[in-house]
């Protein structure tokens, strides 16, 4: 009885906690829809706490990876000012492991702190030129005020990064929603390379259509957390078929036409290049990499060298990391062997096993296992230790005729950049490696409007 109690006040339209004044001006329930199939829910609330607003959402996503089940589930609270400007927030992300983030706004500048399971807190500084919010707060703006700024600043905190994000309002269209047609207000916000709807009907939100195919229907509480027992893999859902093939591990060079594309992408280095880029397509060439003949090392351009410093997830100036670095390349005298090394180690040591996590170094060293992302990160650290400039590719890898997300690293070595696959062993990695983003994980963002929308066409093999 205590406890349905405390239920009720808790949810109640008005309560009074630690002597604030709390009125819900918004309360919302969503069944979480990907292509269709259910994968989750999301609850969102907009309460009036005497002078500010509190924006609380939960979302809960259950999939299935390689067979897999994963569960994935983000709290976040954002504080906004009474002319509704966002001035600080938390989030966290609870899967394999946690992350939390706090961030405020000061002199113009958004202070992001970032802490998680063995990873130090670290602090992150941007500079703010233009209104800022988080994607959870712009839905309040359109509620509450009825209108969004037409350009913003926005912090995804899923990815830690910060970007820009213009928004439009496109008018009254009919859509369907509970079975029949329903005439909404569309928002539309392009941010991180993607576009997300929002539509509104009788000052609620009915549905929002958001990037890697991710739709939000508002249902009532019921229905939406209720979630069937059989999930679709989301690795195969998201996989793309090019027109024509090839084979990766026998053949030497594949050019391939890109279409669709968007964002902000980098399509050339190392061994792809860039022959032609008009609008959305491009052409591209992959060649084989022959480390063999590979000069001697030689001295690290000055451009290069950021490639060598340590950051939150890449810890390569942890103790832990410094010294498994030494072991594994003790014996070694060139940068090419050390990285031979190193690769060898993290393929060898970590276990092969489908994750959703934000992952830095130290943890994929306790935990002992991870996807490509794990092993990317972990790689990384440890060739930055022993002097190796390494960097992390996002794209996406051939396999059994398809394309799938990927990541795999590149090293500076010998004055090229060779591509190298940790969690395949791959040194250097074959040519069904094609990316587009270079970075740590915060770059993953700019990569989400392509992931399984891209066309791929093989124009020629040899």
């Amino acid at each position: 009885m205590l406890k349905k109690t405390f239920i009720f006040i808790f949810l109640s339209a008005c309560s009074l906690i630690n002597g604030n004044f709390i009125k819900t001006e918004y309360e919302e329930w969503f069944s979480s829809y990907l292509r269709n199939n259910k994968v989750g829910y999301n609850y969102y609330a907009i309460k009036k706490v005497l002078n500010y607003y509190e924006i609380n959402e939960r979302a809960v996503l259950y999939l299935k990876m390689l067979g897999q089940d994963k569960q994935l589930i983000t709290f976040t609270t954002i504080k906004l000012d009474n002319n509704l400007n966002t001035k600080s927030f938390t989030f966290e992300l609870k899967t394999d492991v946690q992350v939390k983030a706090i961030g405020k706004i000061e002199n113009n500048k958004l202070i992001v702190e970032i802490e998680g399971s063995n990873m130090p807190k670290t602090k992150r500084i941007y500079e703010l030129k233009h209104p800022f919010h988080l994607p959870q707060s712009l839905w309040a703006l359109i509620l509450l005020k009825g209108k969004i700024p037409e350009e913003t600043d926005i912090y995804d905190p899923t990815n830690f990064v910060l970007g820009s994000a213009k928004s439009e309002n496109i008018g009254i269209l009919e859509i369907e929603y509970n079975g029949k047609i329903e005439k909404a207000n569309v928002y539309k916000i392009q941010m991180f390379g993607a576009e997300t709807k929002i539509y509104i009907s009788n000052n609620k939100i009915i549905k929002i259509e958001s990037p890697f195919d991710i739709t939000l229907i508002s249902e009532p509480k019921e229905i939406a957390t209720k979630i069937s027992s059989e999930q679709l893999d989301v690795t195969l859902m998201f996989a793309i078929k090019p027109e024509g093939s090839f084979n990766p591990e026998k053949d030497s060079i594949v050019v391939l036409e890109l279409d669709s594309l968007r964002g902000n992408l980098i399509l050339e280095l190392g061994p792809q290049k860039l022959i032609q880029k008009d609008n959305s397509k491009a052409i591209i060439e992959i060649k084989k990499q022959n480390i063999n003949s590979l000069s001697q090392d030689t001295i690290i351009p000055d451009s290069i060298k950021i490639y060598l410093k340590p950051d939150e997830f890449a810890q390569s100036d942890h103790p832990r990391i410094k010294k498994l670095a030494l072991e594994i390349t003790k014996d070694k005298t060139t940068n090419l062997e050390k990285a031979q090394a190193i690769m060898n180690w993290v393929y060898n040591n970590l276990k092969k096993r489908p994750t959703v996590s934000v992952p830095n170094a130290i943890e994929v060293l306790d935990m002992g296992y991870g996807d490509c992302n794990e092993h990317s990160i972990l790689y990384t650290a440890l060739a930055r230790a022993v002097g190796i400039p390494t960097d992390i590719i996002v794209g996406l890898i051939y396999q059994e005729g398809r394309y799938f997300y990927h990541a795999w690293t590149a090293s500076y070595i010998g004055g090229n950049w060779i591509w190298i696959d940790p969690v395949f062993g791959q040194f250097p990695a074959n040519i069904g490696h094609l990316m587009l983003q270079r970075g740590s994980i915060d770059k993953q963002a700019e990569i989400m409007g392509i992931v399984g929308k891209l066309n791929i066409k093989v124009l020629k093999v040899n």
